[in-house]
């Protein structure tokens, strides 16, 4: 344990890896900011919000207003990985929580996730459920399909960090910067194997939720294309053509899984029509992704991922 007093020094890195137009509204990092506005953790903590240069020209005043110590950082940088990583080195607190800026959380996520930091010192870093809400069938349906694959339906430790939010012990962060990736799916999966493999301890606690954006087809097209990309760098023994089938048997027999495991929890009886067509089509969405890692590229063309 890096302090005695873990919830007197907690800093918040806040950037967004998804930007859909060229004109940045500033409307996800304002809800973002509301939310912490709204946590029940009551010591201080700071907020830095990091993002490209080239939006530092059009930032709304009225942000300042909603949290204290808030700081509003840019870099030239324009990878969301990078963003964060320049975030953490401005930082100060022994624990820093490190957030994707359209996925606020509850009220009570920053509390809960240093609770369990301070009362598991053999854990490094302590992360919380994704949901896009639970309002209709559609957002039930991708809860499964997208966000649960981290969840263990109860609290305990996890191989998973999810990438939308989790809280770190600073001397993590600093020892694991982001590695090198097309896409933030697989610098995420990179490193968390890093820390996994260098003895670190993950905790999920199901209570730290935080609520995801979430957008139709184009979206699911975009979130597909860079998992599909990141399967074929993850998971595939040699990167080629010959990859792609088992990639999606192995998408399928997931899907499957999550189902058995987590439908009655996710799930309403009159959900599982578009359930079944997702499972089906999922995998033939990921294929322009597992191309893109074939042919090696750099820069996936036309996600809005960054």
């Amino acid at each position: 344990m890096e302090t005695s007093n873990l919830d007197s020094q907690i800093s918040i890195v806040i950037v967004s890896d998804y930007e859909a137009n060229d004109v940045k509204s500033w409307k996800v990092e304002e809800l973002m900011l509301k939310a912490f506005s709204r946590q029940t953790f009551k010591q201080p903590f700071e907020v830095i919000l990091v993002d490209n240069e080239k939006y530092q020209e059009n930032v709304p005043e009225h942000l300042y207003d909603i949290v204290p110590n808030l700081k509003i950082v840019f870099s030239s940088e324009t990878q969301s990985a990078k963003l964060k990583d320049y975030g953490v080195t401005l930082s100060s607190g022994a624990l820093v929580a490190v957030l994707e800026a359209d996925a606020p959380p509850c009220e009570d996520w920053l509390r809960i996730l240093v609770e369990v930091l301070r009362t598991h010192p053999e854990v490094s870093v302590s992360t919380g459920k994704t949901s896009y809400g639970v309002e209709n069938t559609y957002k039930r349906v991708l809860n499964l399909i997208d966000r649960s694959y981290d969840d263990l339906g109860k609290a305990g430790m996890s191989p998973y960090i999810s990438n939308n939010g989790a809280l770190y012990r600073r001397s993590v962060l600093m020892g694991f910067p982001y590695p090198d990736a097309a896409t933030p799916f697989l610098s995420s999966r990179l490193r968390n194997k890093l820390m996994r493999t260098a003895g670190h301890k993950f905790y999920f606690e199901p209570g730290a939720i935080t609520y995801h954006a979430i957008g139709g087809w184009r979206f699911i097209k975009d979130v597909r294309r860079n998992m599909g990309y990141s399967d074929m760098n993850t998971f595939s023994n040699r990167v080629g053509y010959r990859a792609i089938p088992s990639l999606m048997k192995r998408r399928w027999s997931k899907e499957l899984s999550s189902c058995k495991r987590l439908a009655s929890e996710y799930l309403r009886w009159w959900d599982w029509p578009l359930m079944i067509a997702m499972i089906v089509i999922i995998p033939f969405v990921e294929i322009p992704g597992m191309l893109d890692a074939v042919r090696k590229e750099k820069i996936i063309e036309g996600t809005s991922y960054r």
